[in-house]
């Protein structure tokens, strides 16, 4: 899975600003500097991971997430802090968050649910194990208690707050911080607190503001998920040049962005232009031997390969199975399907 390396530069700015160094925490994780970071190009939430496990190792302060949750480091990136600064009430605050939250993350981390009297606010952290894991529940727990609190112009009740992982020994910051309730080794994070502050309008909202932000932050999401289709893109002009096979910077000339963006945002996404020549290769090979009328010859000759024979031997190795065994797995499963749905009424 891959995250946005806004979530580095949080932490690095979070460290910096409690009086750590972000720099030590970087180097023990391969990285010398952030600078060079391109907010479009995602990183593995691998890197996340070692970047948060360094940082507790460098603090040896295992309630990291409750700085972290609260920093002000978290206003100064993204399109989330001002939205919510601006909303009309909790519960468009709270949709803001979830879609708007695919400009950092693959998938939400919270959502809302309702009964009669009550709302859950449930928390599910794009790392689920190890000390990260806690450190990601305590930063976004922490983080959605500080918009409920605003939010409701601290009118809110939490009746009570539910975390995934065993009680740490700093328990008492965590009854102190949310005043409730606790309970862990709970089946899911989550903070339960009374339904009718979600519509409670605020008295600050700014309705233009507010407007202009929102346009602003739908901008960003268009682009960002444009950027993320960029594999797909990749493919289809590979696909459309077929049998020709376009390098890498005819391209990126079709695209828009220059070879060097689209080799980062490739391998960033653990690909190259390479690999996905080869993957169309083998898209183009199955599509042509799913057509029993197209010899061997004549689809090798189309894919490029100068024999039969090289033709066999590659398709072996992307499938395991020879082109000739594949097309007659293929063609079986094409009569079976015909004949069920020849039966179906």
């Amino acid at each position: 899975m891959l995250t946005s390396p806004l979530h580095l530069r949080v932490l690095a700015t979070t460290l910096d600003m409690e009086g750590y160094a972000s720099k030590a925490v970087l180097n023990a994780c391969g990285i010398e500097s952030l600078e060079h970071f391109d907010d479009a190009d995602w990183v593995p939430v691998s890197l996340y991971d070692r970047m948060i496990q360094a940082a507790l190792a460098h603090t040896q302060s295992p309630a990291l997430g409750f700085a972290a949750g609260t920093s002000l480091a978290n206003q100064r990136y993204g399109v989330h802090p001002m939205l919510a600064m601006h909303m009309p009430n909790l519960r468009q605050g709270l949709k803001d968050i979830m879609r708007f939250g695919a400009l950092l993350l693959a998938r939400p981390e919270i959502a809302l649910h309702e009964t009669n009297g009550s709302a859950r606010l449930t928390i599910t952290p794009i790392i689920d194990k190890g000390p990260s894991a806690v450190f990601r529940a305590e930063f976004i727990a922490v983080a959605m208690m500080q918009m409920l609190r605003y939010g409701s112009a601290n009118s809110i009740k939490v009746a009570k707050v539910h975390f995934t992982h065993p009680a740490p020994s700093y328990q008492s910051r965590y009854c102190e911080y949310f005043d409730a309730g606790i309970d862990f080794n709970a089946p899911e994070n989550a903070i339960i607190f009374n339904r009718e502050v979600l519509d409670q309008p605020l008295p600050w909202h700014d309705r233009v503001s507010y407007l202009e932000l929102r346009t602003k932050a739908e901008l960003s999401l268009s682009t960002a998920q444009r950027h993320v289709d960029m594999i797909q893109r990749v493919k289809n002009v590979l696909i459309n040049a077929f049998p020709n096979a376009p390098t890498m910077d005819d391209v990126a000339v079709q695209l828009g962005t220059s070879k060097r963006s689209l080799r980062r945002h490739l391998a960033c996404r653990g690909t190259s232009h390479t690999e996905l020549v080869k993957e169309c290769r083998q898209l183009m090979a199955e599509h042509r031997l799913a057509n029993a009328g197209v010899s061997l010859k004549q689809i090798a000759g189309e894919l490029g390969f100068s024999s039969v024979t090289c033709f066999h031997r590659a398709f072996k190795c992307w499938t395991g199975m020879t082109p000739q065994a594949w097309r007659d797995q293929s063609l079986s499963s094409q009569k079976s399907q015909a004949a069920e749905d020849l039966q179906t009424p």
